[in-house]
């Protein structure tokens, strides 16, 4: 276990739900507002917006280097993917009612935003995801995901497609990431502070001790289960 007990650097949970799925391949736009088509408040906001291409390569030109994604999402060739993210940090995997009420029809506002499908397709699209919580359109698949601190049963009983990542995993995953690919993710100047701050921790510490120090950074919660 990490022996500081000083102040450190605070991690902010987005930012590191947001370095998970970059990772992974996503072009993400943070705090994602979704607005009204008159004169109002915001309807609400998607904590990450992201897309991932299918024919994403890191390496194009070095084939001996094969970056491996988080299998957990079930990324393919088959599909462009659009993920719309819910964060909470030391709750259980949940969605916000703009995501689960259809009444309010963000959904569509999202979608057509976005621009992933036609138009036409935008009703039938938004039912799904507010059934189901994944759509498929074609080559494009969009789905809600869930971040929390720990799984939740009724989510996953009434949306059992909704894909939910606790921080346990998605912090595993980044020190995986770093230490599977040391040399290729060595040149970070250009980086935020919190990819910096995650990719030195990673540098400092084995698997568990960087969860546990990640989680501290992040104001997580033990009681819920967070590694030591």
């Amino acid at each position: 276990m990490p022996k500081s007990t000083g102040p450190v650097p605070f991690l902010d949970p987005e930012k590191v739900a947001y370095w998970y799925f970059r990772l992974n391949g996503f072009l993400q736009i943070e705090n994602f507002v979704v607005h009204p088509e008159r004169r109002g408040s915001q309807r609400t906001d998607a904590d990450l917006l992201g897309v991932r291409f299918r024919h994403r390569a890191e390496f194009l030109f070095d084939h001996r280097i094969t970056m491996i994604d988080d299998k957990y999402l079930s990324l393919t060739r088959r599909f462009d993917d659009v993920a719309i993210v819910e964060v909470k940090r030391n709750q259980p995997c949940s969605l916000n009612g703009p995501w689960t009420d259809p009444d309010r029809r963000n959904v569509h506002r999202v979608l057509a935003a976005i621009g992933c499908i036609s138009g036409e397709n935008i009703e039938e699209a938004a039912g799904l995801i507010y059934e189901d919580g994944i759509a498929i359109f074609g080559r494009t698949r969009i789905r809600l995901f869930a971040v929390g601190r720990t799984a939740s049963p009724d989510l996953a009983e009434r949306h059992p497609e909704v894909l939910q990542l606790t921080w346990d995993h998605i912090i595993g995953f980044v020190w995986d990431r770093f230490r599977a690919y040391r040399e290729q993710k060595r040149h970070v100047q250009q980086w935020d502070d919190s990819g910096r701050l995650l990719r030195q921790l990673a540098d400092e510490n084995d698997r568990a001790p960087f969860i546990f120090e990640a989680g501290r950074r992040m104001g997580l919660t033990r009681e819920q289960g967070l590694t030591d």
